[in-house]
């Protein structure tokens, strides 16, 4: 960063600690005085503009002239960092100058990586990349206050590749099914699976076919993969070692997908919330931010007492790990802008603007 452009960026911080008090989303939140769980105005206070006001900051700063937020794993880091701008009600028309230009770039560098079978492709994001950014097209489709007629159609490709790319066992693995992939001989793996099933859940909400076999199969997939203990392990057929283990992370995944694919307060729902209750507040967990993105989307969606204990929890401790420079620290099986975007749409969820966040 040179000197000019650092100096801009520290005034810019500047002015956003200065006006904090007035900052408000780049639109008025849905449902801003009362939710199912509890009043969203006692969950939106003041520490929370600003973190997320010097995040978003943070983030603009860090973005480079071609749009990308990581030169490693651009397309899964940049569909987070638009979600994150998502998240707070901007839209590529709508919000703040530098934050409505920061996501037009966002989806441009997103679109120039979509490749002729609709695959989103870096070399390195792979499935959790292709399904982060479907989920992310899908929010923009549904947000923007235009007609994005490319973006729908990106939108139709990708989803296309998720349902075809379904493994045999309902999962979905590391690499599409594209003309120069398969996937016919392996198994699903959890992670993935949840990016998949939140971007058809995303997608049906905006009325595209969702092929119904493809729901089931996937229901069943992530039934299989639960634990006594309610958690979720790393792939189903794996028992009796670490991967056949219950971790956080995954479990927080597993409900999310249970919740995308139409289950509400199932037996399977009831003991994850179990496991996740009796696991949330420890910080030494693996893929910390990974876990509390789906952890919190989960909470969220089940409301009354346990959004009610989580948020307010969550919200604190992310608050406490923000940089100086409106960042959040990345551990080493984590990307620092990854775990920034994620902890920027944990602290936004009271907002509500997101479709996919809709109860």
């Amino acid at each position: 960063m040179s000197l000019r452009t650092h100096g801009r960026a520290a005034l810019a911080a500047a002015l956003v600690t200065l006006v904090l008090p007035d900052i408000l989303p780049a639109q008025e939140p849905k449902r801003a005085q009362t939710t199912a769980g509890g009043l969203s105005r006692r969950e939106i206070t003041s520490d929370l503009r600003l973190g997320v006001a010097r995040g978003l900051a943070y983030l603009i700063q860090a973005q480079s002239s071609s749009g990308d937020f990581d030169a490693n794993v651009p397309v899964a880091v940049n569909a987070l960092c638009g979600l994150a701008f998502l998240a707070g009600g901007v839209t590529e028309d709508v919000g703040p100058t530098e934050q409505s230009e920061a996501l037009r770039k966002c989806t441009a560098a997103l679109l120039r990586r979509q490749d002729v079978d609709g695959y989103f492709d870096d070399g390195q994001s792979r499935m959790y990349g292709h399904g982060f950014a479907t989920l992310f097209l899908a929010q923009l489709y549904g947000t923007s206050p235009r007609n994005l007629e490319a973006t729908r159609e990106a939108l139709k490709k990708a989803l296309h590749v998720i349902q075809v790319s379904q493994s045999r066992d309902g999962g979905w693995d590391y690499l599409p099914h594209t003309g120069k992939r398969t996937v016919a001989d392996s198994f699903g793996d959890t992670s993935i699976t949840v990016c998949q099933t939140l971007a058809l859940r995303a997608a049906k909400n905006l009325g595209l076919r969702v092929d119904g076999t493809v729901v089931n199969n996937a229901r069943r997939y992530i039934e299989r993969a639960q634990n006594e203990d309610g958690g979720f392990r790393y792939r189903p057929q794996l028992r009796g070692f670490r991967l056949g283990e219950s971790g956080f992370a995954r479990s927080s995944a597993g409900i999310c997908t249970l919740y995308s694919l139409g289950e509400y307060g199932s037996a399977s729902i009831e003991r994850g919330f179990v496991y996740l209750d009796k696991n949330y507040r420890s910080l030494r967990t693996p893929f910390l931010y990974y876990g509390h993105y789906y952890c919190a989307q989960a909470m969220f969606q089940a409301g009354g007492r346990r959004w009610r204990e989580y948020f307010p929890w969550a919200r604190n401790h992310l608050l406490a790990a923000q940089r100086k420079d409106g960042s959040w620290p990345a551990r080493s099986e984590e990307n620092k802008n990854q775990c920034t975007a994620m902890a920027l749409i944990v602290l936004q969820l009271p907002y509500r603007f997101l479709p996919i966040h809709e109860r």
